[in-house]
């Protein structure tokens, strides 16, 4: 389970590093006048890092952490399923051809601050809908491969939450600090 964990903190971490201002810059002086193709070559090499993951995760032994109920994977998938639903609802809220890097005619500016749909409720819906899922999968089968995979998942989004919050403040300052005050980070109607 540790090469699992590596795999998946490593995804994270080379993940987070291509969204970083300083990675930007750097691919800024590299791609000139290309550079708005940059969030779609982020993308797609977000996706295709993603294979070796999983090829890692499916070829790990499955090690029953419990003796899982009939119900228990119902369950789990029905969790599973209302967080990528969530996902699929957080991202209505976002210019899909912008967010996807299929918008060349745009500029790779940021863009502007956004405040509607499920950000009324949540700063990070995408993520809160990530996290529903993982913690779904491993609830449907209770192995140590899953549980691994949603430590390691949940541990990369509170880091990346961490550095996004950042730059957010960075662009957008004191709007951005009052929606902090005013808007919980994950779950609706707690400080949290």
């Amino acid at each position: 389970m540790l090469l699992l964990a590596f795999a998946w903190l490593l995804y994270g971490a080379i993940h987070s590093f291509m969204a970083s201002n300083y990675f930007k810059n750097f691919v800024v002086k590299i791609l000139g006048k290309y550079f708005r193709f940059y969030r779609l070559i982020y993308n797609v090499l977000a996706f295709v890092l993603l294979i070796p993951v999983f090829a890692v995760q499916f070829s790990s032994e499955k090690e029953m952490l419990w003796q899982i109920s009939i119900y228990q994977p119902v369950i789990g998938k029905f969790i599973t399923i209302c967080g990528v639903l969530f996902v699929f609802r957080a991202l209505q809220g976002y210019d899909l051809l912008e967010f996807s890097g299929l918008d060349f005619n745009k500029k790779q500016e940021q863009g502007e601050f956004k405040s509607d749909g499920l950000l009324k409720y949540m700063r990070h819906p995408i993520y809160f809908g990530i996290l529903i899922s993982v913690w779904g999968i491993f609830l449907a089968d209770a192995s140590t491969r899953s549980l691994t995979s949603a430590v390691a998942i949940t541990i990369y989004l509170f880091v990346g939450i961490y550095f996004e919050e950042k730059k957010l403040l960075a662009v957008f300052g004191e709007k951005y600090k009052r929606y902090q005050q005013e808007v919980p980070m994950l779950i609706p109607f707690l400080k949290f």
